[in-house]
């Protein structure tokens, strides 16, 4: 038995602009940082380096943020936030241990990058009384240089394969039709994370998981997303909080635990002056609806997930959604995590899967 605790969760972070002035935040966002503070620990994916140090690294998109906003994200009440993903080392490996460094130094733990890939597999566990509640990152977006190795600072990394199937008939009648895409991770990677998730699973009363994964901005989870998020439950994850595509994905009941492939965006303050028109295509094509996701656990350890509709305004942050906004959210996220095995169901504008088991 444990004690009973609840555990926040949400997606992306972008933070590149002062949003939490003191007292004078929306009552929006001041209800949605309500939901955060009332849980037990609080975690988000940090999309977004926080140093006046680097480079920036030769790709399409980098991002980063003034130092002294880690104080917003202090006052968002984050415990954990994972650096595991493909904005992390935009700047260089300097810039990321830099920003891993204020955000310990400010109360805040980082998981899934480091020194080295044993600092990026290592895991931060908070104490819920006598509860210890463990965290662990992982990317499958990897730009190159970016996967931590025994002697080089990076992210923990889970390197996907991809392989393309032609069909000679389609091609004769439809020259030029796309390839159908196959992905699937690299064994060795994932056989190495989850043999950390076993070890690290038998120090902790609860494991959390949070992986980089996904594409595009549509409905479809590519082929791999699901071969991840099983084998790290097999592994000894509780729950699987995936994030990256910017949009909500479905949730998929798995072994009596979930997995959330993306709860969309959190924070969205992508800098948008000065950039190509390729890039603002890109940011035009994110959906602006996401979730903030709650875990009731009980003492057994198994629980209630709530989902609660959130929206990010026009200034990137998240507030309630209402009205024809929040039932959208509600109908995606009950469609597509029916499709995945979730028997999800709207109650009181909020959408619950009920994965305990007495």
């Amino acid at each position: 038995m444990i004690r009973p605790f609840k555990l926040a969760a949400v997606g992306d972070i972008v933070l590149t602009r002062p949003s939490i002035p003191g007292s004078g935040v929306s009552e929006g966002l001041a209800t949605v940082l309500g939901w955060l503070r009332r849980a037990d620990v609080r975690f988000a994916n940090l999309e977004t380096v926080y140093s006046e140090r680097g480079y920036p690294r030769e790709k399409l998109i980098t991002l980063r943020g003034n130092p002294k906003l880690v104080d917003d994200l202090k006052q968002m009440h984050f415990d954990v936030l994972s650096v595991a993903n493909n904005h992390s080392v935009d700047f260089g490996e300097d810039s990321l241990l830099e920003t891993i460094r204020l955000l310990e130094d400010n109360g805040i733990r980082t998981v899934g990058g480091g020194a080295d890939l044993e600092a990026a597999l290592a895991p931060a566990v908070v104490e819920v009384g006598s509860t210890r509640v463990g965290f662990m990152a992982a990317s499958c977006l990897l730009p190159v240089g970016s996967a931590a190795s025994a002697d080089r600072p990076g992210l923990a990394p889970i390197h996907i394969h991809s392989s393309f199937e032609v069909d000679p008939y389609i091609q004769m009648e439809e020259p030029g039709h796309a390839p159908v895409v196959h992905t699937v991770p690299d064994q060795a990677d994932l056989s190495a994370i989850c043999a950390r998730i076993g070890a690290t699973r038998s120090t902790v009363d609860f494991l959390a998981v949070s992986v980089h994964m996904g594409r595009g901005f549509g409905e479809d989870l590519a082929e791999y997303e699901p071969l991840v998020g099983r084998a790290l439950i097999d592994a000894g994850a509780d729950v699987v909080f995936g994030n990256h595509v910017h949009a909500i994905h479905g949730i998929e009941s798995y072994a009596g635990r979930a997995i959330l492939y993306s709860p969309g965006n959190f924070v969205a303050q992508q800098p948008r002056e000065g950039q190509p028109p390729e890039v603002l295509a890109i940011y035009d094509q994110m959906s602006p609806d996401a979730y903030a996701a709650e875990l009731q656990v009980t003492g057994q350890g198994d629980y209630l997930l709530v989902v609660r509709p959130v929206i990010c305004d026009a200034d990137g942050l998240p507030v309630p959604a209402g009205g024809e906004d929040r039932e959208r959210i509600c109908e995606r996220v009950v469609r597509l995590s029916a499709r995945l095995n979730s028997n999800a169901r709207t109650v009181d504008g909020a959408v619950e899967i009920d994965l305990r088991s007495g």
